[in-house]
């Protein structure tokens, strides 16, 4: 049975197992990490920053799907609509598809 809280204690001091713990923690740091490689892929890539930007207007559909894949082929199949630097961008992973396809 838990131990009944005094007012002043608050929910932070919560007991919690061992497991419990753990997988709070194990989550907190994937999606951490998750975040910093997102940046740093955005950050060291101004055409996926770009192309972050114009997916969302022109394939809001496989945005919310958050299928890379979808995205990306929703972009090649959209590519004329794209800025200069998502259109290189994406004539980059459309050429990373197609030798991956061959082998």
């Amino acid at each position: 049975m838990p131990r009944k809280l005094k007012p002043w204690q608050g929910v932070m001091l919560q007991r919690i197992s061992v497991p419990m713990m753990f997988a709070r923690l194990s989550f907190a740091a994937t999606a951490l990490s998750l975040f910093a490689m997102a940046n740093t892929a955005t950050a060291s890539d101004p055409g996926k920053k770009a192309c972050a930007t114009e997916a969302r207007s022109l394939c809001p559909a496989e945005m919310k799907s958050m299928s890379r894949k979808k995205v990306e082929a929703c972009m090649i199949a959209k590519i004329d609509q794209t800025s200069a630097i998502c259109h290189a961008a994406m004539l980059q992973i459309k050429a990373q598809r197609e030798v991956a396809f061959k082998h």
